[in-house]
Parts: structure tokens; C-alpha cells; sequence
């Protein structure tokens, strides 16, 4: 069964939040617009330059990353197990130990009962959301100790439970692992947990140089590549991975205990 004589393009337009009837991921419209990608304050790596303008046209991004629940709509018997003695598998908790190939089958399950075209953020898209507006390192500001009212990150009640975590977020967020979606302030576009928490695979392949020739106008990364990008760092994590323009790349066959994803669709048009 599919629903999309529900969800017309008037529909849609009309409506700055929707939810998915199959799973009950809640999306938030973001507006197209462009902005400066990349490393805009000059303290990244070589692979977060040159900084250059993107241009994004409209979409829906889920307002929080895909849960536990969610997921096992579509998996009846997945497990996002634990690390070290603490449970990741909570319903709320944001769905880890997927591969970026088990996030995609998602979205693809998503279209199929639905026929609305699901998929996962490209990097751009991912960074634009990100930032909601913002013009600096952390979409809170530039001071990584500010984190702990805005997202999970590796900061004093980690340190307290995995002594391997070396340099922490000066601050306290009240989680030592993941914490449910939503815990924490959204950025300014009302998206919750774009930094921390977990990191997200997008759809991008991963080229180290592809910034220095991306389009301008809706990249979607290298046609082809071996690894898969991940953005926005984890509960688990130092300041120098928390922030709008680290990215990090990994075989898509990869599942982590700290990497999970969350799902966009492209506003409909009349």
C-alpha cells in the first residue's frame, strides 16, 4: 500500500513539519538558500578546504536521528548492542552498528510503503542543515565547552565511565554513552542533535579533493569511491570531531557502536 495521494505537493508546501505514517519520523522543512561549506574557521583538516559557496534547493530532514524503534519497523531483529557495559538498544536511542548499505535498504523500505522518495542526506545537504544558519564552528558558537546544553558529546560524565577518552568537552551533558533522541537544544533550523550523539552516514561517496571542484548548485559528491562519508561526531568524541565541517570516511560494510543516520526527502513541487 502506498500513501502519496495524502501527501500532494500543496500538502507539503503548506506544512513546515511532517511525520512519516509507517515509522513516525517527524521531518523539518529546510528552506533552499546557499552558504559557505567547509572548514570557514580555519582550525580543519586539509580535506574540509578549499571553502566555497553551495547553493541547496528545498527538502524535509528528520528533525532527530532514526531511533532504535524506528528501525526495527523496518528490522524486527535488529540490535544495536553495547559498548563497553552500556546498552545501546533502548527504543529511543538512535539506531547504531548499521552499516551506511542498511541505512539505505532503510530509506529505500521507507519509499516502497509510502511512494515517497526517502533517501539519505547528501554531505552538503547534511552541512547546510547542520549549521541552520550558522557562521561558525559549532552551531552554538565557537567554544567547544559550550556543547553540553546543545548536544552528547565526550565531556565529563564520559570521561567518568571510558578513561580512554583523552581530550573532553569541558562540561557536563549527563550521559556517559548515547543518550535518546531530542535530550539536548536544537540548532536554527530546529533540528535536534546534528552534532554528537552519533555520527550519520550521508549519501555521498568520500574524495578527499572533491571541494576544490564541487559544483555549485546541489553537489552530490564523486560518482564513484571505496569509502562513504560520516558527519557531525558522537557522544563519544573530543572537541576537534564535534563541528559543522568534520568529515571522516568508511567502507559502507562498516557498523559502529557510535554511527547512525537520519533521512531526507525533497519538497514535492505542484
Amino acid at each position: 500500500m502506498v500513501f502519496m495521494s495524502r501527501f500532494t505537493g500543496k500538502y507539503l508546501k503548506k506544512n513546515r513539519v511532517f511525520k512519516d505514517p509507517i515509522t513516525g519520523i517527524e521531518f523539518i522543512f529546510v528552506k533552499a538558500g546557499c552558504f559557505q561549506m567547509g572548514d570557514i574557521t580555519e582550525i580543519g583538516d586539509e580535506d574540509e578546504k578549499p571553502v566555497h559557496e553551495v547553493c541547496i534547493d528545498d527538502f524535509y530532514m528528520s528533525k532527530y536521528e532514526v531511533t532504535n524503534e524506528q528501525f526495527r519497523r523496518f528490522k524486527l531483529d535488529h540490535n544495536s548492542g553495547s559498548y563497553k557495559g552500556l546498552g545501546l538498544n533502548s527504543p529511543m536511542l538512535p539506531v547504531v552498528n548499521v552499516s551506511w548499505y542498511d541505512a539505505e535498504a532503510f530509506t529505500k523500505w521507507m519509499s516502497q510503503m509510502t511512494g515517497i522518495k526517502y533517501r539519505l542526506p547528501t554531505e552538503s545537504e547534511w552541512e547546510y542543515a547542520a549549521r541552520g544558519g550558522a557562521k561558525t564552528s559549532r552551531f552554538w558558537g565557537d567554544n567547544p565547552n559550550d556543547a553540553c546544553a546543545y548536544a552528547n558529546v565526550g565531556d565529563k560524565s564520559a570521561k567518568t565511565y571510558f578513561l580512554d577518552i583523552n581530550k573532553i568537552h569541558d562540561c557536563d551533558d549527563g550521559y556517559k554513552s548515547a543518550s535518546p533522541i531530542g535530550r539536548f537544544k536544537p540548532n536554527g533550523f530546529g533540528l535536534h542533535d546534528m552534532l554528537g550523539n552519533v555520527w550519520e552516514w550521508v549519501l555521498d561517496w568520500y574524495g578527499d579533493d572533491y571541494y576544490a571542484k564541487s559544483p555549485r548548485k546541489n553537489p552530490k559528491g564523486p560518482q564513484t569511491g571505496e569509502t562513504k562519508v560520516i558527519r557531525g561526531g558522537s557522544w563519544y568524541n573530543e572537541p576537534k570531531f564535534v563541528r559543522l565541517s568534520i568529515r571522516d570516511a568508511l567502507d559502507p560494510l562498516v557498523k559502529d557502536f557510535n554511527i547512525g543516520f537520519r533521512v531526507v526527502f525533497t519538497s514535492v513541487k505542484k
